[in-house]
Order: structure tokens, then sequence, then C-alpha cells
């Protein structure tokens, strides 16, 4: 599957909130290609995909996303956990609101 036939399949999930078919897809196909979708959505759409999975799994794509992308998204993320950042660096110093 293209990472553009994935990115609207995961638009379609996180709009319905589909949690378990959302980290099916993670699963299914990795977190490199789930970032890469992801990573053609807005930081408010990357936002909203990251709060609906687990946190080692939102870690995981967190991880695999462009750094600008990741810089993009400060200002839509609050607080850090101190346990995370010693563990990733960076790249996971952001915690992301879960509502």
């Amino acid at each position: 599957m293209s990472y553009k036939i994935l990115y609207i399949t995961l638009r379609r999930l996180i709009g319905e909130r589909a949690v378990p078919a959302l980290r099916s897809q993670l699963l299914q196909h990795g977190p490199v290609l789930f970032a890469r979708a992801l990573a053609l959505g807005s930081p408010r759409v990357v936002a909203d995909a990251l709060s609906l999975l687990p946190m080692s799994e939102r870690v995981t794509v967190l991880r695999h996303l462009p750094a600008p992308l990741r810089e993009t998204m400060k200002p839509l993320c609050i607080g850090s956990s101190p346990r995370v950042r010693l563990q990733l660096g960076a790249a996971a110093a952001f915690v992301l609101h879960q509502t």
C-alpha cells in the first residue's frame, strides 16, 4: 500500500475515532510507513492520531516523523515526561495532551 492511500485510510479512522483500527494499521504497516503517511497531514491531524495511540506506540511513531513536523507540533502539545525524555531524547521530549 502506498503511503498516500494509507494517509486517506488514516484520516478516515482518525475522524471515526477508531482506535483499534488505527492501531491495526500501525502494526500492519510499521511505524516508518505509518509516520510517512501521517506526515502528509497537518500538525493537528498528526496530533489527533497520536493522541489515540498508547504512549509506547505514540513515541515510536513520533520518532519517525520528520523533525520540522515535530517542531511545528510543539504548540499543540503540552507538558513533558522526564522518563520519556531520558529514554528517547529530544524526539519525545513532549507528550501530547489527551482529552
